[in-house]
């Protein structure tokens, strides 16, 4: 592989001593000495800034721009070439002959790989002949005098490994240095001579990263739910229902590409255009509307009571059975999602269907906004669950009495579809349905809602404290925000007050890309005003609102269930800067603990791993910002404190003991990084958070590879894999299976499902195949968090078996590459699969027709 912007001091570092290539390492295959058993790739880091002519020839700009030969009538251009001629050819080839071997002095094998383009290169097709022309005299010219001692051609990248192997192993039997960790954070030095570090663009444009993970989540449940639908239809011999499924693939088709699409390096960080964000944004909601046509088709599919081939997908016959809706809707391209409201009426209720798209057991709380608050849940074995009746606020203080939030407790079987039946009834005393909560508001508004239909109590004279049954959360009565953290099973309690500030951002040096403090005066207060204080009790959550007006309302939510639910303090932030009438400010949650964390913090790496971080307060504040899609923790040697985040955030450890995510920016000015604007399209965003205190063991293990708790996992999937909630509409006289699960036991507790998506056919890529990509990832985790909910994961990690799927019959299954394009090895059954810690497999399951 090839890297080029990585930080200017690396450069220089590695380029003194000869270490430009290197074997790229995995953290946890730091011990393996075999490069090829490993999850190792030789890697060459650029040793100059900028992959344009004018910078990959050599050190020398001025020279480079004398062998760039494009010259388009009319267009501006550095370029100083001129034709090659007889005249001139030995002068020229001997000044590029100079600026190539100072290049390849900086390799011990003294191969120069050359870039030859640019960005907008080639484009014209003059400029072929151009640079193939004058390049391709100079190469027959050099490489026909010998006492120029040098082989010159064209080549590709696969080529110029080849070589380098060829000359390393007479250089010294191909020996290669070893590298662990990675080259954030980017920083560059131009005209002003004042390094700028790239740590802006973690955050920017944060509802476009959400959006993206969103996105990527329902299609995730998309393909999964589609390709055991298609499977199970082939096999039933349902002619008409496989091709309405074959129908729905474009949807797939079209959520993939803009998903992959957005994942573009000026996309998902938020640097394009306003008018390409939106752009972006459209191809998103596009893919996001047909995901959720997938679903509701293919789930409604497979409850069917009896899926024959003499049903007939009729729309006489469809109008008997009842739509699956998902309960999420976005109006438009550029709106939050929103919950539709369910009308409960009539004795035979409301029936939900939720699909847990996870292989294993999972206890997840469900919302749901309803009409009336008094009602019952019950699950498919028609017992009824615990449940509780939440207010919805028409702003900071006013209940409305139209609208009511449900929360029920929904205990799921791995991987199935799952329905719940929600019955209106009588208001009763009944523990499970009463709606028991209360609520203080620190303001004036209180004395206006003692009609409501919930029980109000005074404003809190002390520090409001929620607990679970392995937690207790202390939030200041004056602003709303935590305070401490008590573990009472252990009587551990530790300071962790939570705090939310702007940055004050610098003119011209942060933008889209940059990130600068001023620095003056780097931090501003967020509010002068006092925020409006919202708590709700109940039996099964509690949860308090601090709104600040126009800036930020936060809401932090504990659970009253034993469980990895109990176990975390759940945080919801909504944001909207457009509001603001100044700009150059940069929104960001602070974490202020006891721990003594050092200078030592950890962040993610693409949700993958956990990679160590160290502060140097020797360097700007700006230099030690992180990206981090999934989590974030520090340590001491009693306690470990992680966030765990819904989507991509910038993040440092500024002091010992604290934590800092950036939320939002609102940025005036263009940072000269090729954008040409400032950020000022900010949009109504929210961002979710679970925030875990979690007890060390005494001693850590020598050489343990950084990584999340089994609990930081599971706490963490509920973020990135929510259950997708599908409202039971129309007719009921064809009704539908109440329950389905896909996998005769549980997977094994540290094995992901990364996906289960049908592939294109050969020949035709709008076309499904009887063929699906199994993609797995066995997460590692770390050995020295005790844990705090028992009987969380109580398999032997030596080894892991996998279940054997329902309902389907597996014709084949070969392992792959990651990418499904080349077989590596037939596996006989899905038991068979074993996976090492950290491992991703993918594999091939062609089903039988």
């Amino acid at each position: 592989m090839f890297i080029q912007r990585t930080h200017f001091a690396w450069k220089q570092y590695l380029a003194e001593k000869q270490q430009l290539e290197f074997w790229w390492k995995q953290n946890f295959d730091s011990l393996s000495q075999n490069q090829s058993l490993g999850g190792d790739i030789l890697c060459h880091m650029s040793p100059f800034d900028l992959y344009s002519i004018k910078h990959t020839c050599g050190p020398d700009h001025g020279v480079c721009l004398m062998f760039d030969f494009r010259k388009l009538p009319g267009e501006v251009s550095e370029t100083r070439a001129e034709e090659i001629t007889k005249e001139n050819i030995q002068e020229k080839a001997e000044l590029l002959i100079g600026q190539y071997g100072r290049l390849g002095s900086l390799f011990p094998h003294n191969v120069a790989l050359v870039l030859l383009g640019d960005d907008f290169r080639f484009n014209h097709e003059v400029e072929w002949d151009q640079q193939y022309k004058n390049y391709k005299n100079l190469f027959d010219f050099i490489n026909a005098n010998k006492d120029y001692n040098v082989d010159i051609k064209f080549g590709t990248l696969g080529e110029y490994f080849q070589e380098v192997h060829r000359r390393m192993r007479t250089v010294n039997n191909d020996k290669t240095p070893s590298l662990l960790g990675d080259f954030f954070p980017y920083g560059d030095v131009y005209s002003d001579g004042r390094p700028s570090y790239w740590t802006g663009y973690f955050t920017t444009r944060p509802f476009w990263k959400k959006f993206c993970r969103e996105l990527e989540s329902w299609l995730r449940s998309a393909e999964i739910l589609y390709s055991l639908a298609r499977a199970v239809v082939m096999q039933k011999g349902n002619n008409q229902f496989l091709e309405l499924l074959d129908q729905s693939y474009k949807h797939l088709s079209i959520a993939r590409q803009a998903l992959g699409l957005f994942q573009h390096h000026d996309a998902i960080t938020g640097t394009a255009k306003h008018r390409v964000m939106n752009d972006y944004g459209q191809k998103l909601f596009k893919g996001f509307r047909g995901t959720k046509d997938v679903i509701s088709t293919s789930a409604k599919i497979l409850l069917f009571q009896n899926l024959t081939s003499s049903q007939d997908p009729s729309a006489q016959f469809m109008s008997k059975t009842p739509n699956l809706i998902p309960d999420d809707k976005r109006l438009s391209y550029d709106s939050l999602p929103e919950k539709v409201v369910l009308p409960i009426s009539g004795p035979e209720g409301r029936k939900v269907v939720i699909f847990n798209s996870l292989p294993v057991y999972k206890q997840e709380v469900v919302r749901i906004l309803i009409k009336t608050p008094h009602v019952r849940v019950v699950n498919h074995s028609n017992i009824e669950v615990p449940s509780q009746v939440n207010p919805i606020w028409n702003s900071s203080a006013e209940i409305t009495d139209k609208v009511f939030q449900l929360i029920f407790l929904a205990d799921l079987f791995p991987l199935s579809l799952s329905t719940f039946i929600i019955f209106p009834q009588e208001k009763t005393k009944n523990k499970y349905t009463e709606p028991s909560v209360s609520v203080f508001i620190n303001d004036a508004f209180g004395s206006s809602l003692q009609n409501s239909l919930f029980k109000f109590q005074p404003t809190q004279k002390d520090n409001i404290t929620l607990k679970s049954p392995y937690l207790a959360a202390t939030f200041s009565k004056y602003t709303g925000l935590l305070k401490s953290l008590y573990l009472s099973s252990q009587d551990i309690v530790r300071s962790v007050k939570l705090k939310f500030l702007y940055y004050n951002s610098e003119e011209f040096r942060s933008g889209a890309y940059l990130f600068q403090p001023s620095p003056i005066n780097p931090i501003l207060n967020m509010s002068d005003r006092f925020p409006v204080i919202r708590l709700v009790q109940g039996h099964l959550v509690s949860e308090l609102t601090t709104t600040y007006p126009n800036t930020v309302a936060i809401t932090f939510r504990i659970y009253h269930v034993k469980g990895p639910l109990g176990a975390g303090l759940e945080i919801e932030t909504n944001f909207d800067l457009s509001k603001l009438k100044l700009y150059n400010l940069e929104l960001f949650m602070r974490l202020e603990s006891d721990l003594a964390s050092g200078n030592i913090f950890y962040t993610d790496s693409n949700g993958f791993q956990m990679t160590k971080r160290i502060r140097r307060d020797h360097i700007p504040l700006e230099a030690n910002f992180y990206p981090i899609s999934t989590a974030t923790y520090i340590e001491d040697s009693r306690v470990r404190l992680s966030l765990l985040t819904s989507s991509a955030h910038g993040c440092t450890s500024s002091q010992n003991g604290w934590l800092e995510i950036v939320l939002d920016r609102r940025l005036g000015y263009d940072d000269n990084r090729g954008l040409g604007e400032g950020v000022l399209d900010n949009k109504p965003t929210n961002a979710n958070f679970w925030l875990l205190l979690e007890e060390c063991q005494k001693a850590k293990p020598e050489g343990e590879v950084p990584n999340l708790s089994q609990l930081g996992h599971v706490l963490s999937s509920t973020l990135n894999f929510p259950l997708i909630i599908m409202a039971s509409g129309g007719s009921q006289k064809q009704p539908l299976k109440k329950f389905l699960t896909f996998v005769q036991n549980p997977f094994p507790c540290d094995v992901h499902l990364v996906n289960l998506r049908t592939l294109p056919t050969a020949v035709n890529f709008g076309q499904p195949s009887n063929s699906s990509l199994l993609i797995l990832h066995r997460q590692g985790r770390t050995c020295h968090v005790k844990t705090l909910v028992p009987g969380l994961c109580a398999h032997d990690h030596s080894e892991i078996r996998l279940s054997e799927l329902n309902y389907l019959q597996v014709e084949s299954i070969y392992r792959t590459s990651l990418t499904g394009t080349r077989l590596i090895q037939k596996i006989y059954r899905l038991t068979d699969i074993q996976i090492q810690p950290m491992e991703v497999h993918t594999y091939n399951i062609t089903f039988t027709q």
